[in-house]
């Protein structure tokens, strides 16, 4: 059990910010973001946080099986590019919902997705367990680029 304490701090931890992320900028979500036009396909509100529980969830395993690979040149490159993708993930929600900066949350997530991609692929043979639990990510934030390009074209 011992072993699987560092594990549960990671998904727990990882929760406790996204949940303080969408306190901060539940303004946006029920004020600005409600006055939008939508585009086809919008999932109901509540659907949002179930799914990233879930996801972050993953991405909190996925990230703490690359922290555990032994030393090499793809676990350093997989560390900096988790980092630098779980920066721009948990920007995201200021970038659009609190800046209403649609057009560059747009483009954001598109870069996101390139490097959850890049993290997949660089993964998948030193870590596939990592590899394949961000592919749920990347199926959602390929949703989520759709949507938010669609606010952007719409509005």
């Amino acid at each position: 059990m011992k072993k699987y304490l560092p594990l549960l701090v990671w998904v727990i931890g990882f929760e406790v910010i996204s949940a303080a992320i969408g306190m901060l900028t539940q303004g946006g979500v029920s004020g600005w973001y409600k006055t939008l036009q939508t585009p086809p396909l919008v999932p109901p509100n509540f659907v949002f946080p179930i799914m990233w529980t879930i996801l972050y969830a993953l991405i909190a395993v996925a990230g703490w099986r690359i922290w555990q690979m032994p030393a090499g040149a793809d676990k350093r490159g997989l560390q900096k590019a988790f980092i630098v993708y779980m920066a721009m993930n948990w920007s995201w929600s200021f970038i659009f919902f609190s800046a209403h900066m649609m057009l560059t949350g747009f483009l954001w997530i598109l870069a996101m997705n390139v490097l959850t991609l890049w993290i997949i692929l660089t993964a998948w043979k030193s870590e596939p367990l990592a590899a394949k639990l961000l592919i749920p990510l990347l199926l959602w934030t390929s949703f989520a680029a759709y949507l938010n390009g669609g606010y952007w074209y719409l509005n």
